[in-house]
């Protein structure tokens, strides 16, 4: 006899409605709730209904969408872009958060497995990816900003590092040799290919890489905060460049509070550019991400994904996977 939601809900000590909840993404269900739920759903091998059409052409129309952060402007417009193009194309958005933990990547990943997601849109977390090929359920999966260690996939991302050595040789070219990088422990695929570009900068101008320049820390606020703090005692940086949006919150914090003059004692160019950039004082330069663009781009990608899948059933060929990298551009205001 098929495992019912009722069941799910007596073994976990839930309603129903909850079980629904989780499955169908239509109302929020703490955290904890949540993953019993989904534990309980797993050991008893729990498939959720779809609609009769869905289970007609065998999909559900669903792709589901993993960011690191949904309160992020990052996020936001990445989901605003993805959904356009989803709902001309009859499909619906379901999104998953992960705070950049690969364990929690990982639960939201089976929530989109029970809740039966044709394809998948995600930012990796920083860890194994190889479970990834591991799912019996085989469906497309696209990456959006960023890699994902052993697994290999279509990726839309910005063009990182020759971005990085632009901005880096720029500032060379304005009197500024000593540069401060503000980067994250977390390992992102994107912050290395920021660093390469930092470091080719340097070497083909002349400079030597000093390791202290280069501060790590959590990928916080306060992280960013502290790195922030040593750069400045060292006290021989001219330029500090956060390497993420978080990052360049917690840099600007410190710098404020301490009354460093911006850019006259210490300049400072952000990583992702947002509306409260052209109101600091002094307004921030940053680096810009074509973050629609990106979005836009990962969902028609995995669209493409879709229907190549089902021609494969007929026969068939699917295309190589392919990594296609978008320019970062540099607004520039008033703190460099």
């Amino acid at each position: 006899m098929a495992v019912t939601n009722r069941d799910v809900a007596a073994a976990a000590g839930v309603s129903t409605a909850t079980v629904s909840h989780v499955f169908n993404g239509t109302r929020f269900v703490a955290e904890p709730t949540k993953r019993r739920v989904l534990e309980v759903a797993k050991q008893l091998q729990y498939v959720p209904n779809v609609s009769a059409s869905s289970l007609r052409s065998n999909k559900s129309k669903r792709i589901g969408l993993l960011v690191p952060y949904i309160s992020s402007y990052f996020s936001v417009d990445i989901l605003e872009a993805v959904e356009q193009v989803m709902k001309e194309n009859g499909y619906q958005v379901v999104l998953g958060c992960t705070h950049d933990e690969l364990e929690r990547e990982k639960q939201q990943v089976d929530s989109f497995n029970f809740q039966q997601v044709d394809g998948m849109l995600m930012f990796p977390a920083p860890g194994d990816h190889s479970y990834l090929d591991q799912m019996p359920r085989k469906y497309p999966i696209v990456f959006i900003d960023r890699g994902a260690e052993f697994c290999e996939r279509d990726m839309i991302v910005g063009d990182n590092e020759q971005a990085t050595y632009g901005l880096v040789c720029q500032m060379i070219r304005e009197g500024h040799r000593r540069i401060g990088i503000v980067n994250s422990k977390g390992k992102l695929s994107s912050l290395k290919e920021r660093i390469i570009g930092y470091k080719r900068a340097l070497e083909e101008n002349g400079i030597s890489f000093e390791p202290q320049f280069v501060q790590e820390e959590e990928g916080t606020k306060e992280g960013a905060y502290r790195a922030t703090e040593r750069l400045v005692k060292d006290g021989r940086v001219t330029v500090i460049l956060p390497l993420s949006p978080t990052l360049t919150i917690g840099c600007m914090s410190y710098l404020v509070k301490h009354q460093i003059k911006i850019p006259d004692e210490i300049a400072l160019v952000g990583y992702g550019d947002s509306d409260w950039a052209e109101v600091t004082n002094p307004p921030l330069t940053t680096m810009l991400h074509p973050l629609f663009e990106m979005g836009q781009m990962a969902a028609r990608k995995l669209l493409e994904r879709l229907e190549e899948s089902e021609g494969a059933e007929h026969g068939g060929e699917i295309a190589p996977y392919e990594t296609i990298r978008l320019p970062i551009r540099l607004i520039r205001r008033k703190s460099f």
